[in-house]
C-alpha cells in the first residue's frame, strides 16, 4: 500500500531500506530518545523480512516517507492493533533534513491512515519526557497521558480530539 498525500509519499519498508533506517536510528542526535538499535544491517534485513509477513496479513504497517523530491526522509510505524486501538512509533526523520513541516505532514498522515483508513477510534505512543519538542506537538492534538514511567509519557489520542484540531494545526504548518 503506498499513500501519496500532501505532496509526501509513504511507501512500505523493504529490505534495501535497511541501511537507511539503520543511519536513522543509529545518528547521535536522533537516538537520543528512541530505543536502541543495532547496527547491523543484515539483522535489519531479518526484522524487515518477518515484519512483511505481518505487513501482508495487515497485522503491522511499517513506511519510508518521500518527499516531493523523491528524498527519502523518515520512517513511521504502525502496529499492536487489538480491538479499537493501535500504536503507533518509529516515527524519526533524517538528521538535518531542512524541511520540518515534511515530518509533521508524515505524522498527520499517518494519523488519519489509523482513524480513517484503518478504522481505528484511539491510538497510543510514548514519547520520552526529554523529547519535549515531540511533546509539545502531541499535545496540540490533545491525548492523555495514561501512564509515565521516570523516562516516557504513555499517551492516547482519541480519533474526535485528533479530527477536532487536524484542521487548524495543519492550516498552521503549511
Amino acid at each position: 500500500m503506498i499513500i501519496r498525500k500532501y505532496n509526501i509519499t509513504l511507501k512500505p519498508v523493504e529490505e534495501e531500506d535497511a541501511e537507511f533506517i539503520i543511519k536513522l536510528r543509529t545518528d547521535d542526535k536522533k537516538s537520543r530518545f528512541i530505543s536502541k538499535t543495532n547496527d547491523d544491517i543484515e539483522l535489519q534485513k531479518g526484522w524487515i523480512r518477518s515484519y512483511k509477513k505481518r505487513e501482508a496479513v495487515k497485522e503491522e504497517f511499517y513506511f519510508i516517507a518521500t518527499d516531493e523530491n523523491g528524498e527519502r526522509f523518515a520512517t513511521y510505524r504502525v502496529y499492536n492493533f487489538e480491538d479499537d486501538i493501535c500504536e503507533i512509533g518509529s516515527w524519526v526523520s533524517k538528521p538535518n533534513y531542512n524541511n520540518a513541516v515534511n515530518s509533521i505532514k508524515v505524522d498527520i498522515i499517518m494519523k488519519e491512515f489509523v482513524f480513517e483508513t484503518l478504522q481505528f477510534e484511539q491510538l497510543k505512543f510514548e514519547v520520552n519526557k526529554k523529547n519535549t519538542s515531540v511533546i509539545k506537538y502531541h499535545k496540540l492534538f490533545t491525548p492523555d497521558i495514561v501512564n509515565e514511567t521516570t523516562e516516557n509519557y504513555f499517551f492516547v489520542l482519541h480519533k474526535e480530539n485528533f479530527e477536532k484540531k487536524r484542521k487548524q494545526i495543519f492550516r498552521n504548518i503549511k
